[in-house]
């Protein structure tokens, strides 16, 4: 899995009515109308939605699936939501809910705090929530993956877990180590050993780590963030991860 670099096209400054709308609506509810986006990789079945952060950003997803264990998908910088959709199709015919996102300032997603990615993630949990899961876990790739790390560590109820794909000790703000630090959530960490600042980070942060179900794993080769999956024992860690 690699960044799509696919662009969108939001319907636009007739995107104005739906500010306003959305205005009105609490924090993290979501409209399913799509929010006007020209979204190149939604499938059939499959639901547009655009949240509310608590900053009031506008963050857009695609959910699929109905079960009652949700996953929230992350991506790594310079991608968006269609990084992760595949896998999240995947997960969705095995019985999961999943959530992939655009973060704020990509995609389609815009508005607040550019730093706070971590509300976005905390979005998307509210949403799977409402839509009706009951466990949660998360799951993010490098810029993503410290996304997830921090937003693990304030959302409550507290999440089920949370799937680092060489995520990156602090990023812009976001300090990861400090999060797993405070966080009881499962975790796990992923990274590849010739991506080597990931990979040290990986073992910064699992070193770090308070939670008492959490585990590293440093597969061969330079694969970075979601393209980690690519790799079968990797993605099999992970699959294995997400069904307990």
């Amino acid at each position: 899995m690699r960044p799509s670099g696919r662009s969108y096209v939001l319907v636009s400054r007739a995107v104005l009515p739906l500010i306003l709308l959305l205005a009105a609506v609490p924090a993290a509810l979501a409209s399913r109308a799509g929010g006007g986006v020209d979204d190149p990789c939604i499938g059939a079945g499959e639901t547009a939605i655009q949240m509310r952060a608590s900053d009031g950003a506008f963050v857009y997803g695609v959910e699929i699936g109905t079960g009652t264990t949700g996953v929230v998908f992350g991506h790594q910088y310079g991608s968006d939501h269609c990084e992760f959709i595949e896998f999240a199709r995947e997960l969705a015919s095995r019985g999961y809910r999943a959530l992939t996102i655009d973060f704020r300032g990509n995609g389609a997603s815009f508005g607040g705090d550019g730093r706070r990615l971590d509300r976005d993630i905390a979005a998307a949990v509210t949403q799977l929530r409402s839509d009706g899961a009951t466990r949660i876990k998360l799951a993010g790739a490098s810029m993503g993956g410290t996304a997830v790390l921090t937003a693990a560590a304030r959302i409550t109820p507290a999440v089920d877990g949370a799937v680092s794909l060489s995520a990156a000790a602090r990023y812009r703000g976001l300090d990861a180590v400090r999060a797993v630090g405070r966080s009881r959530a499962p975790v796990r960490f992923v990274a590849a050993r010739r991506d080597v600042r990931f990979a040290n980070d990986a073992r910064t942060l699992m070193r770090a780590s308070k939670a008492r179900d959490k585990a590293i794993l440093v597969v061969a080769g330079g694969r970075h963030g979601s393209s980690l999956l690519d790799v079968p024992w990797a993605k099999s860690h992970v699959q294995a991860f997400l069904a307990r």
